[in-house]
């Protein structure tokens, strides 16, 4: 007896890719390149750490130096707040672009079988085109989740080399005073990146750290030794 054909039911055009079926993002892909965003922007705002305090100057690491510090590193940090399509790279590629391209070429966009049909006979993914990709209140919070822990963990390191920057000019000055008591004044600009700035020493005023352009005759911020 020949077997009857059966017509599978049309899917409507508008009904887009369950998002249970879609394509599911390897988690080792997504956990390296989550780790990769946060070091990355955790050396940013380390690097930015130490410009901010090249230009606002300052010698020591008091709590009112380190809130300004910390406060405007965050303010250089909100740059990258609107990167969603960097943060979701792993979810566009996997369940958008990939299944858009199956699907332009004819196959199924969750599995990639060779389906001209309504519906995928490998996973029963409806042959529609996929959703296209677009950023959201996940991206937003992922983004939140991977940039305050990089800018906390970007500012402590950066605060640590400054620390020991400023320490190794003291150390320096003390040791030149020790073989040269006739010494007046030393100065040595600052670790990169901030090498446009200036600490200074001289025996009237101790240690002082100068913003670009700024006249020594007009910092306030000097510290004793």
């Amino acid at each position: 007896m020949p077997a009857v054909p059966v017509n599978t039911p049309a899917v409507p055009a508008n009904i887009p890719v369950d998002p249970v079926n879609m394509p599911a993002v390897p988690g080792r892909v997504v956990a390296t390149w989550r780790m990769l965003l946060i070091a990355i922007i955790t050396i940013y705002c380390t690097l930015a750490t130490l410009v901010v305090r090249g230009l606002i100057g300052g010698f020591g690491l008091g709590p009112v130096d380190c809130f300004v510090i910390a406060l405007s590193t965050l303010i250089a940090t909100l740059a990258v707040l609107p990167m969603g399509a960097v943060i979701d790279l792993p979810e566009a590629l996997w369940q958008h672009w990939i299944p858009e391209r199956r699907w332009r070429a004819g196959r199924c966009p969750t599995c990639g079988y060779d389906a001209h049909r309504t519906l995928c006979p490998e996973c029963g993914t409806p042959f529609v085109a996929p959703v296209a990709y677009a950023s959201n209140w996940h991206t937003l919070r992922r983004t939140l989740w991977i940039v305050f822990p990089s800018w906390a963990m970007g500012v402590a390191a950066g605060l640590v080399l400054v620390h020991f920057d400023e320490r190794s000019f003291v150390s320096k000055v003390d040791s030149m005073r020790r073989s040269e008591p006739e010494l007046r004044d030393h100065s040595n600009t600052r670790a990169w990146p901030a090498e446009f700035a200036t600490m200074t020493w001289t025996a009237g005023r101790g240690f002082t750290g100068l913003p670009p352009f700024e006249s020594p005759k007009t910092d306030h911020r000097a510290t004793e030794k």
